[in-house]
């Protein structure tokens, strides 16, 4: 509802509006202000809690700064105007914020001279306040600020920009965080343009958070999982940066642990228990820890890739981390139907664009042993039903193995050590671990599918030529191209595999 009394030019809410004069409340609004409630005086701003209509209302005031004030905000619009418009667009997208009821302008000739924003009144405690209350603890303040943060993706979803992102400016009410102070908001055309503001709220939202090490920390990697949104990821995945590493992480795991994580090469990390070490090559470290998600404890394991050598070192500047490579193998296995351990995390740590560092994370596989160990448990416990076990067991193998050369998958160390397996029932699953180096290529060539078979042979405890002929028959069902010269590729793989044994 549009109305107009003397100098004033308003617009109004008719459910605001409705029994009342409106023209009472243009006239008098200043008075009501001084009577009311003050929160804010200052030298361009009046804000004032007061109770109109039997409504419980704010009523902000911009006030006159000058010619050349009044001359711009006539020319781009009254910061009242503004807020009244944001309101409402905020509103229709679902986004908290108090609602806005109503506008009004003071007009001297053609310019504006004062504008008022009237909106409703919401209890709640500023997010500035909240976070240094002693009453709060710190588990509800990290809580709180993911609250924000979610309400602030929505917001940067839609491609707007807040403007003026302080802590005062958000309100911790009991059904959620709520948005205030809307006039320097921007609803974004240009993706140049939304980058630059976008970097601009994200700074002013961080400037405070410094209370506590936990709290920054927090709001640091909330935040950071935002600035690449807009780039593809892995489903479920999100990045985020935290000092010098670059994290992978997926979006169910608790971002407030993350910081161990890469704090793990801190020695009083394994003093405390926090991490276990357990064996692993000599180029690598590997920790198991365990990680509360959803109130339930899941065992992880940390595996840290050290530098080879200086030539090593050298080529990794300029080529993947080994971590992100079997990032990329693990989710490309998986996507072709072959099982690896679930990743959580990859995690780079960069001095300027070279990766000095490389961790990745990922799920324990419950109730798996090596492939290795499995074989040599049942040389140890032979028996009838060990055999049948046997014979099934080598026979899914070779169909698994036979599968993934197939699709052109190759796995860069396919020794027996580098297989788990797990028993569901009848059926046998196989997790390939150690990706690293597995590569899928449109046709696998044949000096790689000789390699993967030769490391499988390496083992030899237990197996006997008709296991082997067992596995061999079962692979050669779904490589046709190899089935047609078996002759010549046994020949190979046994010739290649005593030169490897004479070698050790």
């Amino acid at each position: 509802m549009r109305i107009k009394t003397g100098e004033y030019i308003a617009e109004l809410d008719r459910i605001f509006c409705a029994g009342a004069e409106p023209r009472d409340f243009i006239e008098q609004i200043d008075t009501l202000m001084d009577a009311g409630q003050i929160l804010k005086k200052g030298d361009a701003i009046y804000v004032s809690h007061i109770t109109w209509n039997n409504k419980n209302i704010v009523v902000k005031r911009y006030d006159h700064k000058g010619f050349i004030h009044s001359l711009r905000h006539t020319i781009k619009k009254s910061r009242a105007s503004k807020g009244w418009l944001y309101a409402h667009i905020l509103g229709a997208l679902k986004i908290a914020t108090p609602r806005a009821l109503a506008y009004i302008e003071q007009r001297r000739g053609l310019l504006i001279w004062q504008s008022y924003l009237v909106t409703e009144y919401i209890e709640g405690q500023r997010l500035w306040h909240f976070l240094r209350d002693d009453n709060v603890t710190e588990r509800q303040k990290l809580d709180v600020m993911r609250e924000v943060v979610k309400l602030l993706d929505k917001l940067w979803k839609y491609r707007i920009t807040h403007g003026d992102l302080k802590h005062l400016n958000v309100l911790i009410t009991k059904n959620g965080p709520v948005l205030i102070d809307l006039d320097g908001m921007i609803v974004h055309r240009w993706e140049l343009l939304y980058r630059n503001k976008l970097a601009k709220d994200m700074e002013r939202f961080l400037r405070k958070t410094s209370l506590s090490p936990a709290l920054n920390n927090y709001c640091q990697l909330l935040i950071s999982s935002r600035k690449d949104s807009s780039k593809k990821l892995p489903d479920g995945y999100e990045k985020m940066r935290m000092d010098n590493w670059i994290i992978l992480i997926h979006k169910n795991f608790p971002k407030h642990d993350i910081r161990n994580l890469v704090a793990e090469n801190d020695s009083s990390a394994e003093d405390q228990g926090q991490f276990v070490r357990v064996p692993s090559s000599d180029y690598t470290r590997v920790l198991k820890c365990n990680v509360s998600i959803d109130g339930v404890a899941h065992l992880h394991y940390l595996k840290e890739y050290l530098c080879r050598s200086t030539l090593d070192f050298v080529k990794h500047l300029f080529r993947p981390s080994r971590a992100k490579r079997a990032f990329n193998a693990i989710l490309m296995l998986q996507k072709n139907g072959f099982d690896a351990p679930a990743v959580i995390g990859l995690f780079e740590h960069r001095t300027g664009p070279f990766c000095t560092n490389n961790l990745l994370l990922t799920e324990e596989i419950e109730n798996s042993k090596s492939m290795q160990q499995l074989l040599t448990d049942f040389y140890e416990n032979s028996g009838r039903d060990t055999s049948i076990d046997k014979r099934a067991l080598i026979e899914a193998f070779g169909r698994t193995i036979g599968q993934m050369h197939a699709k052109g998958i190759f796995h860069g160390d396919l020794r027996l050590g580098n297989i788990l397996v797990v028993r569901e029932e009848q059926k046998w699953r196989f997790y390939l671990i150690d990706n690293e180096r597995t590569k899928k290529f449109y046709h696998l060539p044949a000096w790689l599918r000789l390699k993967n078979l030769v490391q499988i042979n390496m083992y030899g405890c237990g197996i006997t030529n008709t296991d082997l002929m067992r596995f061999f028959k079962a692979y050669l069902k779904y490589n046709p191209a190899v089935a047609n010269n078996r002759q010549a590729w046994a020949v190979k793989i046994l010739k290649r595999t005593s030169w490897r044994l004479r070698g050790k």
